[in-house]
């Protein structure tokens, strides 16, 4: 068994250094090590070993989309043999394409940023070093999981972005809420993991030469070089897993109480690591998609469900992030359209530009958080002139997320919009739909929040062990320059980083990591562009006229449309189903009932059966020692004749 060949397996090569590679997956890595053994004696060099290491990581990043686009977004991948057993071979190796560099970017400048912003955030928490750490393992497993070249390598940081965000969402976790939430987000997803693991050892079983190897396996799904029946299922096995990751219906119950863990670490999940890595994972099997229409119907609907229903129970939420997690979810259904809907590169496009603005928004609620105490809504308002670098950043955050023109979520959301207008006019219908709902949601918090009276916050409560809150609610402020920098940095992209899309730059980047299939373009039309956009301002306008102006209340529209507040208001009764009926009916009590049974008719019918059995051949023998010597002389000489004829028969004379 070679371990780690010595000579790497290396194809279509341009100026990318292998050793670069390692190096952006290591550098988080080598700060998560650091810290895990020093925090205890050193707690407060965590934040500046965490911003080392990721920034050390973002800097590589940057190189290598640099020098992917010198190469024209060409394809370099290093493998190297890790161990074989009969005809299974698995190799260690990372592979970049304009898909992977892109993805790099967006997590490494991420995360950065949210370490920076953490510094601040987390200031006075007692377990401030166990957080950088695991922040950094985060980090570690994401860049693994888009550097991975195979499906077992790919498999395993799989599964650590998993481990790392239930440590991270359980991080308080003296807190039942918080504890209950990482066990149900870890539960979750582990559903979707076992369609993709499945999904795995059936494509492995399949390929002509038993491999695990991504780029090969995409060329046997578009060559057709299996049957088309494993191509649908390996499909659909991959799909239940990004369902399960990127929190799609039916599985994205665990997303909104994964709010339990530290603001920081809601930015990061839901703006460049855990739950993009689902939309990633169709992304980079997308050819596998396109020669299943079957899966990738699935996919578009599966994607145009989600997005609706998340946006409807956004509409509702009075808690500040469950408005945004939901708003994550419909968006990372936009992402799954787009992807059913041919549009591979509207759907990393919008990822891309979602990575910056959703970040914005998430370390914006935090802000008010710091400076409230509470990210309940009905307790804010009037917060716009007391935090003004936090009113504005998160103005431009929702109307790039509402695509608003020109920022960044506008060229994107209009590309989804154009290739689900070309697919199939019910999914265009769906977006459009979204589309308005995405506008009416966020500026109703945005008014609920920054505009009327400030309502007073949170009262602190000193008692608390995990109180780290230092301010004064009763005062609100703006938040310290730790945080309100990344805010400023982040609006940034949020504005411009759409504008990557001119003249089709972004589609023809991420193609290139695609087989000789049918390609996805994209362009720009008016019609689209004009109609979407007055769509999103009437989704603004009605918020207006309701939260601000009040010409409408909410009051009136909630008894209105009573049925449907309802039903938003128990989030389409799924989580009843799941948690009442799954769990505390069929798992608890069929479980316990199982059990019993098992205990009555196994365990003890065994040991019954083997008394009563006794009972049986006892009765049975005891006719033999009755006491009577002529039952013995006949059994004697019975067996003498058994005996010699026995002899006889077996040596006749």
């Amino acid at each position: 068994m070679p371990f780690l060949a010595a000579e790497p397996i290396t194809t279509l090569v341009p100026s990318i250094s292998e050793g670069i590679l390692w190096a952006i997956g290591a550098s988080p890595f080598a700060a998560f090590v650091v810290i895990a053994l020093s925090y205890r004696w050193f707690p407060k060099i965590a934040g500046y070993l965490a911003i080392l290491g990721v920034g050390a990581a973002m800097v590589l990043a940057y190189v290598t989309l640099f020098n992917v686009i010198d190469a024209d977004g060409g394809i370099a991948q290093y493998t190297h043999e890790w161990f074989r057993a009969g005809s299974l071979v698995v190799n260690l190796g990372v592979r970049v394409d304009g898909l992977t560099a892109i993805m790099l970017v967006a997590v490494t400048t991420v995360s950065f940023l949210v370490q920076v912003y953490s510094t601040g955030y987390m200031a006075g928490d007692p377990g401030i070093g166990r957080y950088f750490a695991y922040m950094c393992l985060f980090t570690t497993a994401m860049l693994g999981l888009v550097l991975a070249d195979n499906l077992f390598m790919l498999f395993i940081f799989w599964e650590l972005v998993g481990l790392s965000s239930y440590l991270l969402i359980g991080f308080w976790y003296h807190r039942p809420a918080a504890a209950a939430a990482a066990k149900k987000a870890f539960i979750v997803t582990r559903v979707g993991d076992l369609g993709l693991l499945a999904a795995i050892l059936l494509i492995w079983t399949r390929t002509p030469t038993h491999t695990f190897d991504i780029a090969t396996i995409q060329q046997v799904a578009a060559n057709h070089q299996v049957a088309q029946w494993v191509i649908t299922w390996f499909a659909l096995g991959v799909l239940a897993g990004a369902i399960g990751k990127s929190a799609q219906f039916p599985l994205h119950v665990w997303l909104p109480d994964a709010m339990e863990g530290p603001t920081p670490v809601s930015a990061l999940i839901h703006a460049a690591t855990m739950v993009v890595a689902g939309v990633y994972l169709v992304a980079r099997f997308f050819p596998v998609f396109e020669a299943s229409p079957d899966a990738r119907q699935v996919v578009a609907w599966v994607g145009a469900i989600t997005a609706i229903m998340a946006a409807c129970i956004a509409l509702v939420q009075t808690d500040f992030k469950r408005v945004l997690a939901y708003s994550t979810i419909s968006q990372l259904g936009y992402m799954m359209l787009a992807l059913g809907a041919f549009g591979y590169a509207a759907a990393i496009f919008h990822l891309f530009t979602n990575a910056f603005f959703k970040a914005l928004l998430f370390l914006g609620s935090g802000s008010v958080n710091h400076s409230t105490n509470t990210f309940d809504m009905r307790k804010m308002g009037g917060l716009r002139k007391a935090m003004p670098i936090t009113f504005w950043t998160f103005v431009i955050a929702s109307l790039s997320l509402a695509g608003i023109f020109p920022l960044a979520g506008f060229w994107s959301k209009d590309e989804i919009l154009l290739d689900a207008w070309r697919d199939n006019r019910a999914l265009w219908a769906a977006a459009f739909a979204g589309a308005f709902l995405t506008a009416f949601y966020m500026f109703r918090a945005i008014f609920l929040t920054f505009f009327g009276d400030y309502k007073g916050g949170e009262p602190v409560d000193h008692h608390d062990p995990e109180n780290h809150f230092h301010g004064d609610p009763a005062h609100p402020h703006e938040s310290p320059w730790s945080m309100a920098g990344p805010l400023l940095v982040l609006a940034v992209p949020a504005v411009a980083v759409g504008w990557f899309a001119y003249r089709d730059a972004f589609a023809d980047f991420v193609n290139g990591a695609l087989p000789a299939v049918e390609e996805s373009g994209s362009s720009f039309e008016w019609g689209i562009a004009i109609s979407s956009t007055i769509v999103a301002l009437a989704g603004i306008g009605l918020a207006y006229a309701v939260y601000y102006k009040e010409w409408v209340t909410s009051k009136s529209l909630r008894e209105g449309f009573a049925p449907l507040t309802i039903l938003f208001e128990n989030k389409f009764y799924l989580d009843r189903l799941y948690e009442d009926f799954f769990v505390r009916t069929v798992l608890q009590r069929g479980w316990n009932r199982l059990l019993e049974l098992n205990d009555k008719y196994v365990v003890d019918g065994i040991v019954n059966g083997t008394g009563q059995l006794g009972r049986e051949l006892s009765q049975r023998l005891r006719i033999v020692q009755n006491g009577q010597l002529q039952t013995y002389g006949l059994g004697f000489a019975a067996g003498v004749i058994i005996l010699v004829l026995a002899v006889f028969t077996a040596n006749p004379l």
